[in-house]
């Protein structure tokens, strides 16, 4: 059984106009019509996993582990600075 309960949200102008556009677009009933749409899409893309990742954890897992020395550590933690 789905009901609904109301709920007070504050938006910026920009955000209550877009809202606002979506309605007279005609693809919305209401704005509630399109948060309901944008909180869908929020947990689709949360639920999201990137196949790429996927394929680059397996293949992590998959390969032989050797430890890193404190030279490749280094360059990775460098690396990762850098894209910071």
């Amino acid at each position: 059984m789905s009901y609904f309960q109301a709920m007070n949200i504050t938006l910026t102008e920009e955000l209550e106009s877009l809202v606002q556009a979506k309605v007279r677009s005609g693809r919305y009933v209401d704005a509630s019509d399109v948060v309901r749409d944008a909180l869908r899409r929020l947990e689709q893309d949360d639920d999201y996993e990137s196949p790429a990742l996927e394929a680059a954890l397996l293949e992590g897992v998959r390969s032989p582990h050797r430890p890193y020395s404190k030279t490749t550590l280094a360059r990775v933690r460098k690396a990762a600075a850098a894209l910071k």
